[in-house]
């Protein structure tokens, strides 16, 4: 009880001795309230663009590899066809099933360029079509109905699988067994997929897909609806631009990859008009794209706190230099050793606590402006709002430290004939 009654009145003392030099003590701290709100801002960010990159990664899949076909110039496909590539085709996807060990599933996917008519305003539906297992390789939730079968495929059925938004503007006509005009073709709505909460990002090795907008359609049926679509071979293999390799676990897909990339040279002849991306790999390069991208923030907050506490350090030097007779009075009336040092680390602590707290309340205004107007993910946790405040107290200990010692090694007598 005696302890907390001497702590409240070092405390009470130091608020006052503060108080007495407001603007003298909201200088000194301007550089602590930087640093904190760098720091804060840092960290947002940082996870922000963590669970972002996570949550992309889950969206591809963490036990897939992707094998996009690369656009080619009239020159560059003329030398892909001289090598007897016939392009990214069903084929593909049939030799890496069976040419390599540790792969569970293959799927195909095109994307077609192609006009929608019918009862739909507000959303301009994504034409796909794709292999029948597509859905259960990206974990794609069919909400009512069915997906795309094998039957669909074989049977060459003119059937479809909307998304959320093109069912919800649709209205009545956007359920099961009705049908939807694609190009000068009609496909019967076989099932409607449940909402996902998913970002659309287009560019970059892999376009992230906004599935509530889109339309599925069989593979088969995308000659129909599109020009550029086309079946290759006398056993009619559909070209596809995208092929999804699913493999058994997460382990195997950096393993599997050069078995991928083999198989596609042999059926390819040598022939580069493909490109193979590994999404753990993505994942890495985002990973050291961030710790590089920390570090430089972390600089720039470490420097505005190192400038910020050596900014309290002369403060609190010129207040012991100011204080000296005072210091005198209290030791010659019984104050101890302890006693100063504790009455100016609590100064100087008091100082950063106050600079942390405002630090935070304009890193959040921070963080707020930056998600905003940049549109950037940045996520606000625990460690982003306690790391900042503590070390704001830190930085008072430490640079409050030499001065506190400065003023507690005083002589008395000295200072109580300090004018």
């Amino acid at each position: 009880m005696q302890l907390n009654s001497k702590l409240f009145k070092f405390i009470t003392l130091a608020v006052r001795s503060l108080l007495q030099h407001k603007l003298r003590a909201t200088l000194s701290i301007l550089g602590v309230v930087c640093g904190v709100a760098a720091v804060l801002s840092m960290l947002s960010i940082g996870e922000g663009a963590k669970r972002e990159s996570l949550s992309q990664i889950e969206q591809l899949g963490t036990r897939n590899i992707y094998v996009k076909s690369i656009p080619l110039t009239e020159m560059q496909e003329k030398k892909s066809r001289a090598k007897l590539s016939q392009g990214l085709t069903l084929y593909d996807a049939q030799r890496i099933k069976n040419g390599c060990r540790d792969v569970l599933d293959v799927a195909g996917l095109r994307e077609l360029k192609a006009s929608v008519f019918g009862a739909i305003k507000d959303v301009m539906p994504q034409i796909v079509s794709c292999s029948p297992n597509y859905a259960s390789m990206l974990k794609i939730p069919v909400f009512d109905g069915r997906f795309i079968s094998d039957l669909d495929m074989q049977e060459g059925k003119l059937v479809c699988v909307i998304g959320h938004n093109v069912a919800k503007n649709m209205g009545a006509s956007g359920s099961i067994g009705n049908y939807l005009r694609i190009e000068n073709s009609l496909f019967k709505i076989i099932g409607i997929l449940r909402r996902i909460e998913s970002k659309e990002r287009k560019g970059g090795a892999i376009s992230l897909r906004n599935y509530n907008d889109m339309v599925f359609i069989p593979l088969t049926a995308a000659s129909l609806v599109s020009k550029s679509a086309s079946v290759i071979g006398a056993t009619a293999w559909p070209e596809v631009t995208e092929l999804i390799v699913g493999m058994s676990t997460a382990q195997q897909v950096l393993k599997s990859v050069p078995a991928v990339k083999r198989t596609l040279e042999i059926s390819h002849g040598g022939a580069d008009d493909y490109q193979i991306i590994v999404p753990q790999e993505l994942l890495n390069q985002s990973r050291k794209i961030q710790r590089t991208f920390n570090i430089v923030l972390g600089s720039i907050a470490f420097i505005s706190l190192l400038v910020g506490g050596i900014g309290i350090m002369n403060i609190m030097l010129a207040t012991v230099s100011e204080r000296t007779k005072e210091i005198g009075v209290r030791r010659a009336f019984g104050a101890t050793y302890s006693d100063i040092i504790i009455q100016f680390l609590a100064e100087s602590t008091i100082l950063t606590f106050t600079g942390g707290i405002i630090g935070i309340i304009i890193g959040l205004g921070g963080v707020w402006l930056i998600s905003a107007i940049a549109e950037w993910n940045t996520a606000i946790t625990m460690l982003s709002l306690v790391l900042p405040l503590l070390t704001s107290i830190l930085v008072g200990i430490f640079f409050g430290l030499y001065p506190a010692y400065a003023a507690a090694k005083m002589d008395p007598i000295a200072a109580l004939r300090y004018e």
